[in-house]
């Protein structure tokens, strides 16, 4: 081989070390202890209560319409 392909091999050496070490020594460094799922329990919990909310208002607007109805009287 010549001279320029070992020249390209030796500087392609540190790039690489740099592209896998790298990225190692981050997971290493701040392992992950596991998923927060905390914003996501959040967003269920009130999209549950929004639509048992929507759900009660529904309900009450049937009842009184409902409860409204004028009865006939007898004449």
């Amino acid at each position: 081989m010549t001279a320029i392909v070992w020249a390209n091999i030796l500087l392609t050496l540190p790039f690489l070390i740099a592209f896998i070490a790298v990225p190692l020594w981050w997971t290493f460094k701040r392992p992950q202890t596991g998923a927060d799922h905390a914003e996501a329990r959040a967003y269920l919990r009130t999209r549950t209560a929004f639509a048992e909310a929507l759900a009660r208002r529904a309900a009450r607007t049937r009842t009184g319409t409902l409860a409204h109805t004028p009865t006939r009287t007898a004449a």
